[in-house]
């Protein structure tokens, strides 16, 4: 008995060969990119959930700050913490049109009981969460394009791209809000007699 190669004319009937591809490095970093993001906000969520008021919101900066830093490693390229405070805040509060004043009155309003707290607990982490993401999204941007260290918020472009980056951040955070909780529910759910 013969092997007989797959090829045009016999590929019915043998399986088909895959071929093994090796990204190149900038689509590894790419990829490593969208995973340090993706940590990053999932932690920043959790973080957000915290019931101490303003604690939580200092602890999302740091994460945020850390997670630049992060990529600025994986990307080869410098990090100044004081500019990228700067630049974050700016993201955050001037591109969004309702800045770091909302993500601290929904952290304050986790001392009012009942609705108060519901509502900061219910809300914070979506903010946080997409702001998180498209804070992540706009620095791998920045440093995937070889600019310089620092880059002007002004543009219009960056803040067109950061509020698409938002919204994807927005349904990336529902969505694992709605994974947890059916993971939630299906563990509270008792196994089924055998």
């Amino acid at each position: 008995m013969s092997a007989t190669l797959p090829s045009p004319d016999n590929d019915a009937a043998h399986p088909a060969v895959e071929t093994i591809v090796h990204p190149d490095a900038a689509t590894v970093r790419s990829l490593a990119a969208d995973s340090v993001i993706k940590d990053y906000v999932l932690a920043a969520v959790a973080t957000s959930v915290l019931p101490l008021p303003l604690v939580d919101v200092a602890a999302v900066f740091a994460i945020q700050l850390r997670m630049i830093q992060k990529l600025a490693q994986l990307n080869g390229k410098p990090f100044s913490e004081q500019a990228v405070r700067g630049t974050v805040t700016s993201l955050a509060g001037g591109v969004l049109g309702y800045g770091a004043g909302t993500v601290v009155a929904l952290s304050i309003a986790k001392f009012v009981p009942g609705i108060g707290a519901a509502l900061g607990i219910a809300s914070l982490p979506v903010v946080v969460g997409a702001t998180t993401f498209a804070i992540g999204r706009v620095y791998q941007k920045h440093f995937d394009g070889n600019t310089p260290v620092f880059f002007d918020l002004s543009e219009p472009k960056v803040a067109e791209y950061f509020r698409e980056q938002f919204e994807i951040g927005k349904a990336f955070v529902a969505k694992a809000k709605a994974e947890l909780k059916a993971a939630k529910a299906a563990k509270d759910t008792p196994a089924a007699a055998a």
